[in-house]
């Protein structure tokens, strides 16, 4: 009987599952069977480029994970600059159009967007922003930082202007884990490492103030400057502003912060007046056009691999479920090493935005850069930080650009452990140890660090920093000691950083991508092929993995392997449909080109 039960929940459930996913299926192939075909969409006349600005861009590819199954995805950054330049040279774009009313970018994706906004605007067409408030009882000065790109900057009037300054906040909680007895035993190369200084200090220490200080004055002055050249006011005016916002819309208005006053249906209006018979289209469908005739084909090929989040020993386990955001070093090196080891790739382009993490995975994958060096160009692009290990993997690099606001640098180490049996003495909990070697226990988070232990594990710090400040010396050219001056730990702006020699330029993707061409003997008006590392397999697959050990119902994985198969016959006729929609899977799986 309890074998029949479970027979007949396995039939339902299997069913159920069936039901969902053909439902879903259902959908997705209604919405968009416009897209089907063999021919790719055929674009209007003209058009109007839309930017959903509050919905904002991720790095690298989306739909790596179970976003890879949803019906609507978030537009990549580098589709999104690629999408902007593109639309500046093709006659069928009359304008570009976007809303934002809420910060989801960092400064310097910013700053990759306004770079590409001012190309866009030299190309003579109107670009106009909408934004109902620009923030609403929040500081908004980056917000503003970004609409401030934009030829014509519109506001409701009953809206904001969120120019309040930027700063930051930082906890100190070694008063507070004292009261429980926890101590945190840390140890640092050098006096700027202050990863875990929330946990040692009551206080910022020195010199982690003065680095902040450093780096927040810098981001103020960039956004200050920026703001003064785009809106044609002197700095002092921009500052004045930012000292007495937020800003009623009318004030704004008054200080020429933004150009016009008006509801949604006024500046829709205003478009259909300026702009006649011209389609609005997003980014991914607009990518998913023809290119314009005159448009010459790609004559190189450049791998793009993105180094996006807290970089980890080990290799993708292919789990539908888990998250993007790390850097494998298993997986990021062999990517590094298929794309030097492809005769039809010229260069490879990493864009990093990384804090670092591990310092073992970080030299694997530095190491298989410095081989795949001798093979062909490397250029690396920074985006919001690109610091510790995320600088560790940009050193072996031809050239290193930075945005002014990326931060970067941090050379230096740090290791240690919170320290719990002073809370385990106040809970009367005794903890018995039975152990061989004198340092078996070294790592335990019962006891501190013993003074041989401490010992050891500075000797162990110190070699990792020289290891670490020697490689750099080597990547940037410059001696051991030179180098040293500018590390310590310590984080700079990418402008600061330029002045500090850490890297070689300021700009963006789009300027890494145009030294790229020049690297490869191109003149600015040809076009690469941009082929992503890796390509990320499919997601069905993906999902038929995760769930071959769990024990499913009766029937389902037999439903799920049919599932798939149906889906690799249906590719050639749901390949129009892919490239329309623009999926993070497909933008990894197909080339773009670029000029």
């Amino acid at each position: 009987m309890k074998f029949l039960g479970k027979l007949i929940v396995g039939v339902f459930a299997s069913i159920g599952f069936f039901i969902v996913v053909l439902t879903v299926a259902g959908v997705y192939f209604v919405m968009k069977a416009d897209n089907l075909g063999p021919a790719a969409p055929k674009p209007p006349e003209k058009i109007v480029l839309q930017l959903d600005l509050d919905e904002g861009f991720v790095e690298g590819a989306s739909g790596r994970r179970l976003e890879g199954f949803m019906l609507q995805h978030r537009t990549t950054l580098q589709d999104a600059l690629i999408a902007i330049r593109r639309a500046k040279d093709d006659p069928r774009v009359v304008g570009i159009v976007a809303n934002l009313t809420e910060q989801s970018l960092g400064l310097a994706q910013i700053q990759d967007v306004r770079d590409v906004m001012t190309e866009f605007k030299a190309s003579g067409k109107p670009s106009l922003l909408y934004a109902e408030t620009i923030g609403e009882g929040t500081g908004a000065t980056p917000t503003y930082y970004l609409a401030s790109a934009f030829n014509e900057v519109w506001v409701q009037p009953s809206g904001t202007v969120g120019l309040a300054g930027i700063g930051i906040e930082q906890p100190f909680f070694k008063a507070f884990l004292d009261r429980f007895g926890v101590k945190a035993n840390v140890i640092q190369r050098k006096e700027y490492k202050s990863a875990m200084e929330n946990v040692t200090n009551e206080r910022i220490s020195p010199a982690n103030k003065e680095a902040l200080q450093a780096l927040l004055g810098s981001f103020f002055d960039q956004i200050v400057t920026g703001v003064a050249k785009d809106r044609s006011l002197e700095a002092a005016a921009v500052r004045r502003a930012i000292d007495n916002g937020p800003l009623l819309a009318q004030e704004a208005l008054e200080a020429k912060l933004i150009d016009h006053l008006g509801y949604r249906d006024e500046f829709e209006a205003e478009l259909d007046k300026r702009l006649p018979d011209a389609q609005p289209v997003e980014i991914n469908k607009y990518l998913s056009f023809p290119s314009s005739p005159a448009r010459p084909e790609p004559k190189k090929r450049v791998a793009v691999i993105h180094a996006v989040g807290e970089i980890m020993r080990g290799r993708d386990d292919n789990d539908p479920f888990g998250s993007d955001d790390r850097v494998l070093s298993d997986t990021m090196a062999e990517a590094v090493a298929d794309a030097a080891g492809n005769d039809e790739i010229d260069a490879i382009l990493l864009r990093i935005d990384s804090p670092g993490g591990s310092y073992v995975a970080s030299d694997t994958i530095w190491r298989e850069l410095v081989l795949a060096k001798a093979k062909k160009p490397i250029i690396v692009s920074m985006g919001n930080t690109a610091a510790s290990g995320g600088y560790f993997l940009a050193m072996p690099a031809d050239r290193i650009f930075a945005q002014p606001a990326t931060i970067t640098g941090s050379i230096g180490v740090i290791m240690g452990k919170l320290v719990f049996g002073g809370a385990f003495d106040k809970l009367d909990i005794n903890w018995e140890r039975i152990s061989f070697g004198e340092t078996a226990g070294m790592f335990s988070s019962t006891t501190e660090f013993s003074p041989k232990e401490l010992a050891r594990l500075n000797e162990m710090i110190d070699a990792a920093y020289a290891d670490f400040t020697t490689k750099a010396a080597k990547g940037r050219n410059k001696d051991v000691a030179e180098l040293e001056r500018n590390a310590r730990g310590r984080v700079w702006t990418g402008a600061d950083a330029l002045k500090a020699g850490l890297v070689d330029e300021l700009g963006g993707f789009g300027r890494a991508i145009d030294y790229t061409k020049e690297k490869l003997g191109l003149v600015p008006g040809d076009t690469v092929w941009l082929v992503p590392y890796p390509a990320p397999e499919d997601p069905w697959k993906k999902l038929l993995r995760a769930f071959e050990d769990g024990g499913l119902p009766f029937g389902l994985m037999s439903g799920l392997k049919s599932l798939n198969l149906l889906a690799t016959e249906l590719a050639p006729v749901t390949e129009a449909g892919k490239l329309m929609n623009r999926r993070g899977v497909q933008l990894y799986a197909d080339p773009i080109a670029v000029n």
